[in-house]
């Protein structure tokens, strides 16, 4: 009775973005995802990466989720999952230990010190999204994946922590409780494309996953199908887009679709286009006039890319190859201009989906990321009812009231 009811549960997954709000529903069948329906929509109510507008992104993910549900399913029996981007997401690797028994290391254990770690990692307006365990110490010599069963005295564990501003929860929250929802996790975007767009072999080899947006590129680098290192630039599509707006004196739409339909990173000698200033005139142009402007400010965001990630030792000689997803990854010649500056071997995120409305949109990766930690979530509720117990209220209570006294 139980996984007949387990079976009928509906997922819905928002990606919410600076571009576009997009809402994926789906059931298992199989232990298989089945997508029901889904709907995107130009995003509305963000502005200089913050929420602007609580009722105006409301509306646009209330209208989503209605699309994407259809109006012969109701939204009664469903769960909910949302991505967060945060330019201020800070990355943390922790260290720490605990004794174990002499019979052993035990599932208890583990359970004690991933809680101590996560209460340890805490740090004031932040909030955790995703703890990885990279591995276990045993009496500070033995490293393992799995210490269940093993001996020692001091059992140790180092993970890397992702965490986001709580503001940045806290306002998205208050978003989805407008239309009566409440979000069972939230996951960062970055993890989610890495997770759609890597494949398994790249994911154990080493690999970087840069998902290029409208405002936002989110980098994360796994290697032995782990996440080693995560980060969020503030560039993206839109200031090539702004690049153009100004260096042709065109409108932002007109600069817009002239990226889309003829932006190239390639020369393409002397050809000519007809590009739109406003509604009514047009003017030929020459095309490399246009690569001309759009070249730069892309090698701009790679290089900033490369030096925030080759900054990370770690990461850095892990990285065997490149994957590029993202709207703005789409653009011809980008494969070549990252070996170029990477000196790593790049590809373009496609996704092999023949007959689905996915197939070759490397702009939907967040969202099929989505579906895999969704499918997963039970994996990540040890994380939330940690960090929403009340040893961890008591924490926080406690460090104010050390703030407020030794000030």
């Amino acid at each position: 009775m139980f996984n007949l009811i387990r079976s009928k549960k509906i997922f819905n997954v928002f990606d919410i973005g600076y571009a576009k709000v997009a809402c994926l529903s789906f059931r298992m069948e199989n232990n298989k995802p089945k997508i029901i329906g889904m709907d995107h929509q130009k995003s509305e109510g963000l502005k200089n990466y913050k929420l602007h507008d609580k009722k105006q992104l409301s509306r646009i993910i209330k209208k989503t989720l209605k699309n994407s549900l259809g109006k012969k399913v109701s939204s009664k029996n469903c769960i909910f999952f949302s991505n967060i981007t945060d330019i201020n997401s800070i990355q943390k690797k922790t260290l720490c230990r605990i004794k174990s028994g002499k019979l052993g290391v035990t599932k208890k254990d583990v359970r004690k010190i991933f809680k101590k770690s996560l209460i340890e990692s805490k740090i004031k307006g932040k909030g955790i999204i995703h703890s990885f365990p990279l591995n276990f110490i045993l009496d500070e010599h033995k490293i393992v994946d799995n210490p269940v069963g093993e001996k020692c005295e001091k059992l140790g564990i180092s993970s890397l922590n992702l965490m986001v501003d709580n503001s940045l929860i806290d306002s998205l929250k208050s978003c989805f409780k407008e239309i009566d929802i409440v979000i069972n996790n939230y996951f960062d975007s970055g993890i989610a494309s890495a997770l759609s767009i890597l494949s398994e072999n790249e994911k154990n080899e080493g690999a970087a996953s840069i998902d290029i947006g409208a405002l936002t590129t989110k980098i994360v680098v796994m290697n032995a199908n782990k996440v080693i290192y995560s980060n969020v630039i503030p560039l993206g599509g839109s200031n090539v887009t702004n690049d153009l707006f100004k260096g042709l004196e065109i409108s932002k739409e007109s600069a817009e679709t002239a990226k889309i339909l003829n932006g190239t990173l390639s020369p393409n000698f002397n050809d000519k286009i007809e590009i739109s200033i406003d509604s009514k005139n047009k003017k030929l142009i020459n095309k490399n006039i246009l690569s001309g402007i759009i070249k730069p400010r892309y090698e701009e965001i790679l290089e900033i890319i490369r030096d925030n990630i080759f900054d990370n030792i770690y990461a850095r000689v892990s990285i065997k190859s490149i994957v590029i997803s993202g709207g703005a990854g789409k653009i011809y010649g980008l494969n070549e201009l990252s070996e170029n500056i990477f000196n790593r071997k790049t590809r373009i995120a496609t996704f092999d989906m023949k007959g689905s409305y996915f197939h070759n949109k490397p702009e939907f990766s967040t969202l099929l990321g989505m579906i895999k930690l969704a499918r997963d979530y039970k994996n990540f509720e040890l994380t939330s009812k940690i960090l929403s117990s009340r040893v961890h209220n008591a924490l926080d209570k406690l460090d104010s009231w050390i703030e407020e006294s030794y000030a």
